[in-house]
């Protein structure tokens, strides 16, 4: 297995292909101040070899609560979209069930660099929303490999 070499990793671009907030005419008939949001996420991962690219697809769905159970009228959903560079692609790649995978290392590096860029473009986002301001919570970026 190799090393990860940060140096050899870099972002070619980012961009958001979902950005939708829904409230109920309820909610906006009496907003309320969340006790909390239900975050629900997953990812898509596509690769290219040759080209030593990779796209990671982020989803990201937001519900805010009311005591944690009940949700409240007030919901969001944001798909973001990462195109990356690996110039040692080649070495994190491994065949499993006949189908050629990223390693976990590469794979959780990424997770963590794309979750962590998220986790500021969905602030910036709902900062001036209903939701005022939401922070992904910080995860182990590997969880993210099971989540589709």
């Amino acid at each position: 297995m190799s090393t990860i070499q940060p140096e050899l990793i870099s972002i070619i671009s980012i961009k958001v292909f979902k950005a939708i907030q829904t409230t109920t005419d309820e909610y906006l008939d009496n907003p309320v101040k969340p006790d909390g949001i239900e975050i629900k996420l997953g990812q898509n991962t596509a690769f290219n070899i040759e080209n030593k690219n990779i796209r990671i697809r982020l989803n990201v769905l937001l519900e805010a609560m009311k005591n944690e159970t009940e949700p409240i009228g007030l919901s969001g959903e944001y798909g973001l979209e990462f195109h990356l560079h690996v110039d040692n692609l080649e070495q994190f790649i491994v065949e499993k069930d006949e189908k050629m995978l990223i390693d976990r290392l590469l794979g959780g590096t990424l997770s963590g660099i794309i979750f962590s860029t998220a986790r500021g473009i969905i602030f910036e986002r709902t900062s001036s929303t209903f939701f005022n301001g939401v922070l992904l919570p910080v995860i182990d970026p590997n969880l993210l490999l099971d989540q589709k």
